[in-house]
């Protein structure tokens, strides 16, 4: 496939278009990709309208995702989890499509996912996270020596 039909169907940075790949994919090494990452506006269950953090300076938030796919030396998370992702370490979104298991014909579905590097993963929850509630603050009280002790960050 050339570059000009490739950016036709949506590869490359042709004018801000996204990503789409026609099949399941797999991370390379340590890396994990994940899914239903949550952005924009909530609101709790109190009615309180917790804004957008994307683009400011202050205010902003680790995210959770859904761990879609891991690389062969990933050890630490496993797909079907959720991990919570500092704040902005993850790569812009691509989208995956794929048929569904024991489905015939074209029936599949479209995700949209994004890659995490293992170093930014804060922590791991087999069930799934309340969205409706301001996740706690992350405090660094050790400095980065802290996050280099994490297993795993070698």
């Amino acid at each position: 496939m050339d570059i000009k039909s490739a950016q036709a169907k949506g590869f490359g940075s042709d004018g801000g278009k996204q990503y789409t790949v026609e099949n399941d994919i797999i991370p390379l090494k340590k890396r994990v990709l994940v899914s239903n990452m949550h952005f924009g506006e909530t609101k709790s269950k109190g009615g309180i309208i917790l804004v957008d953090d994307d683009g400011t300076a202050e205010g902003i938030h680790p995210r959770w995702g859904k761990v879609y796919a891991v690389g062969r030396l990933q050890e630490d998370v496993k797909v079907g989890q959720w991990i919570l992702v500092a704040h902005g370490r993850w790569s812009r979104a691509f989208k995956v499509k794929r048929k569904e298991e024991g489905s015939a014909g074209d029936i599949g579905i479209e995700l949209e996912v994004r890659m995490i590097d293992e170093n930014d993963i804060l922590l791991v929850s087999d069930e799934e996270p309340d969205f409706n509630r301001h996740t706690a603050g992350y405090v660094n009280t050790g400095g980065m020596q802290q996050m280099t002790s994490l297993p795993g960050n070698d």
